[in-house]
């Protein structure tokens, strides 16, 4: 069977169905005896019990009481008394879920489940799966337009208006009644604040009355949010409502905001969770409408870490202290490059909160970039350039591990990718060849060599505006004013499509300007004869 948790004795109300297993330490028997439907336990050689609202610590004490007087002439040793009582199997029972949750009705569930679990299952079982409901009648029709108007009149013209958490009711067979929390429960796992069920119990989940008394808890905490207030609630157990603070929070500076009347906030008073938590400091009791909030902790004290990718000995997070570890250290601490590794490929992505200029006011821009002395169209493609701007810090890893020049090491900041790829063989020939692809690397081989290693121009290709596209900066680059490396790519564009009426007005142009070329040749000449 499964178990929400372990049965409590003390609470676990025992009924006919339950099973039990006894063992008898003096002959070594082992029975395995179930409550009757009349709520009696028979317990060989000790007799009938009446297990009739009563719990399972409460039975056990009268079997080891009964079976202590049967057994007195024996003298059995105190540190094992001669019967052993344990709940082997829980029984099934039947309970009714009413009120606000998706699927209202009868469910059968193991006596060790709590009422939580309960109303969980009520909210998440398909309709689909439950018999047909009966039609209304027509006074059952007037009731629930009634009800639905009030409701509307509280939440608005939602269809669904939010279930309480926190006043949930338990009705039991004997007349009395238990109240759920389930946010209490979730938080601090407190037992009473979700009461394991009984036979015929009765749970009812009413609407949250949204006008009604709250709590928040806001800022850094797991699950921040509004909570009902529930008289009892202190600072430390609201904290928990929210699942804790966060790994930043700043637990020295709680800030406590208290609503008065006519919704008027005082100053906020600060405490020290810690000293709370540690029963240095008296727990802070909540009034209806408390607002706590937790603050993140000042970013310098936030650790501060790295990423390392690639060709090093040890790829991983590495620890830095912001504006002041360099590349050289991480890499060293990372274990160095290993043999395959390619530097001038090389590159570190910033990823922290400084990776992308933020585009503010106009008055913000301009005075980073100075945007009152471009025109419209510059302005524009500056914006453009600033949303697409890449995240590469400028760094030339080749001069830094290779040459051995540590003029060109730089400064890390939190969040740095460091990527190391490994040695490339081959150069990507791509556009219009005949044959795109990789083709290997040769030192100091020309452009023409790679071309024609992908099958020359194809029919249509700009040849004069072939561009070597770098590895490391990206850039494009003409071929005769950088070095083809290892994983380069040669891009090869296709002349531009013009259509007939284009090619044609365009000719005309062309035509019209000689034309008149020629004229002011011949008039010059002319004038220039005259004596």
């Amino acid at each position: 069977m499964t178990f929400e948790s372990s049965v409590d004795p003390a609470e676990y109300h025992l009924g006919p169905g339950d099973v039990f297993e006894c063992r008898f330490w003096t002959s070594g028997e082992t029975f395995y005896p179930v409550v009757s439907s009349d709520n009696m336990l028979l317990v060989p050689n000790l007799g009938a019990f009446d297990v009739s609202n009563k719990t399972l610590a409460q039975v056990r004490q009268e079997v080891s009481q009964s079976a202590a007087e049967s057994f007195a002439s024996r003298k059995p040793d105190p540190s094992h008394p001669p019967v052993a009582l344990a709940l082997y199997e829980p029984r099934k029972i039947y309970i009714k879920v009413k009120g606000d949750v998706a699927t209202p009705g009868d469910y059968s569930l193991s006596a060790a489940i709590r009422a939580d679990v309960a109303v969980d299952l009520a909210n998440k079982i398909d309709p689909a799966t439950l018999p047909a409901r009966q039609p209304l009648s027509p006074m059952q029709m007037e009731i629930d337009q009634t009800g639905r108007k009030r409701l509307q009149a509280a939440f608005g013209t939602r269809e669904v208006a939010p279930a309480s958490e926190r006043n949930i009711i338990v009705a039991h067979d004997d007349g009395t009644t238990e109240r759920v929390d389930i946010v209490r429960y979730n938080g601090l796992h407190d037992p009473k604040a979700s009461p394991p069920l009984r036979q015929g119990d009765v749970i009812v989940v009413p609407f949250r009355d949204m006008l009604g008394p709250s709590l928040g808890v806001y800022g850094a905490v797991q699950s921040p949010g509004d909570f009902e207030f529930v008289k009892g609630d202190s600072l430390l157990s609201a904290i928990k409502y929210a699942f804790g603070p966060t790994a930043n929070a700043d637990l020295h500076h709680i800030e406590l905001t208290r609503i008065g009347n006519g919704d008027t906030a005082g100053s906020p008073a600060v405490y020290d969770l810690t000293s709370i938590e540690a029963h240095v400091g008296p727990d802070v009791p909540l009034a209806p409408n408390d607002r706590i909030f937790v603050r993140s902790l000042p970013e310098e004290n936030h650790a501060a870490v790295v990423v390392v990718r690639g060709e090093v000995g040890e790829p991983g997070v590495y620890p830095i202290n912001e504006g002041h570890t360099t590349l050289s250290q991480i890499v060293r601490e990372a274990g160095g490059l290993n043999s395959r590794a390619y530097p001038a490929a090389g590159v570190i992505l910033r990823h922290g909160h400084e990776s992308h200029l933020t585009a503010g006011s106009p008055e913000e821009i301009s005075q980073s970039s100075r945007l009152e002395d471009l025109t419209v169209s510059d302005t524009s493609n500056y914006l453009k350039q600033l949303s697409m701007r890449p995240p590469n810090v400028v760094v030339d890893m080749d001069r830094l591990f290779v040459g051995g020049d540590h003029s060109a090491d730089v400064t890390l900041a939190d969040g740095d990718e460091i990527v190391i790829p490994k040695r490339m063989t081959t150069v990507y020939v791509n556009g219009f060849v005949n044959n795109a692809g990789f083709v290997n690397y040769q030192e100091g081989a020309p452009l023409r060599y790679y071309i024609a290693q992908a099958g020359g121009y194809a029919q249509g290709a700009e040849t004069s505006e072939t561009s070597v596209i770098k590895l490391s900066t990206k850039a494009w680059m003409p071929p005769g004013d950088t070095k083809i490396e290892p994983g380069d790519e040669i891009f090869v564009p296709k002349e531009p499509d013009y259509s007939e009426d284009y090619k044609l007005n365009r000719l005309t142009t062309i035509v019209a300007l000689v034309g008149a070329l020629i004229a002011a040749i011949s008039l010059y000449v002319n004038v220039t004869r005259k004596p």
